[in-house]
């Protein structure tokens, strides 16, 4: 006679469980005052699964990608400061592959960053989110978004992407209330200078009339000038098999480390500070960014001659807090001023 075995336990999958949340979300199963704390639980849940699958990305140390020495800085300094990056260039300049470099920057963890990558075609729910399911902005909490062809999404999407960059939330209706998720990570990007993607390449000549040039440029212009402190452009190059050594990734690592620890003694008794890309005030900016002499002259004039905006005064005077951090100076030299206003975007001006 066959012995019987003990029959085990069924465990529901992930799926089902989030059906059931859902289900009893939306039929009034789970008390109001207890929602936002039941999707949150699961938030954790779902973070912690994709981080479970996550595997690294093929060529992702920086040390792969030959030249474009100015765009492997301008990532340096995004991932040192916690800045938001855009870089602009033609199709074929290797934005793409530049970007996601950027998580390998970042300093160790003990578990891995969250790094999403949505395409374009993405439903809205699935990019904002549901009540009882996060959606990319949510799941990228922590780490890095990418988003490759920013010109490439629905506009209500970037609507919703200047609302979680600013508040580092993402509010999704729920009957006569509102699930808040959060929804703070780096953001990279990439976009085409224009329609046809050539203007000013070396090799390629752009058919983009002037009006078409600045009606596309003005589609993005407040998400472009809202969401992003450095911008970056990305030509194409010829020579791609140089034989001298690339720095990798560890080794600018150690700089971006370093740069960290000087922002965490420097933020320590901060509630909402942790990077220098959390200066959101001019009283912040004024108290953690001292400029020297030079510095101060050289931002005026920068003022008078570009008519900066007042986020992108406070912005500049950020990186440059960042460049300067790297440098492990305690002042903002005008050096690293000059740098910081060299991000400045010229695709919204």
């Amino acid at each position: 006679m066959k012995k019987r075995t003990k029959q085990q336990p069924l465990e529901p999958s992930l799926l089902a469980l989030l059906q059931e949340v859902q289900h009893r979300t939306r039929t009034g199963a789970i008390p109001a005052d207890q929602r936002q704390s039941v999707i949150e639980t699961m938030m954790n849940i779902l973070q912690t699964c994709a981080k479970a699958i996550e595997h690294p990305l093929l060529g992702q140390d920086i040390q792969e990608i030959r030249g474009q020495a100015h765009v492997k800085r301008a990532l340096e300094v995004a991932a040192a400061g916690g800045h938001n990056i855009l870089l602009v260039g033609p199709p074929g300049a290797g934005k793409a592959m530049l970007a996601r470099t950027l998580p390998s920057l970042l300093p160790i963890a003990s578990v891995p960053y969250p790094f999403r990558e949505p395409d374009p075609s993405i439903s809205q729910n699935a990019f904002v989110g549901e009540p009882t399911v996060p959606g990319e902005l949510t799941l990228a909490h922590g780490g890095v978004l990418f988003l490759k062809d920013l010109d490439t999404f629905d506009l209500s999407y970037l609507t919703s992407l200047v609302q979680a960059v600013e508040t580092h939330v993402v509010s999704i209706p729920f009957g006569e209330d509102c699930v808040v998720l959060p929804a703070k990570f780096i953001l990279v990007a990439t976009i085409k200078p224009c329609p046809c993607g050539f203007l000013g390449d070396a090799a390629m000549t752009c058919r983009c009339s002037l009006d078409e040039i600045a009606r596309y440029r003005q589609r993005y212009q407040e998400i472009v000038r809202t969401c992003f402190a450095i911008e970056i452009e990305v030509p194409r190059i010829e020579e791609i098999l140089g034989k001298h050594a690339e720095e990798s990734s560890a080794s600018m690592r150690q700089r971006i480390e370093a740069a960290r620890e000087i922002q965490q003694r420097r933020y320590a008794g901060e509630t909402h500070l942790c990077l220098n890309a959390d200066l959101r005030s001019a009283d912040e900016v004024q108290c953690y960014c001292q400029i020297d002499s030079p510095g101060e002259e050289l931002l005026r004039g920068t003022l008078r001659q570009l008519h900066l905006t007042p986020l992108q005064v406070l912005r500049v005077q950020g990186v440059a807090r960042t460049i300067a951090d790297l440098a492990e100076s305690p002042v903002i030299a005008a050096r690293s001023l000059a740098e910081a206003i060299q991000y400045l975007s010229s695709f919204v001006r």
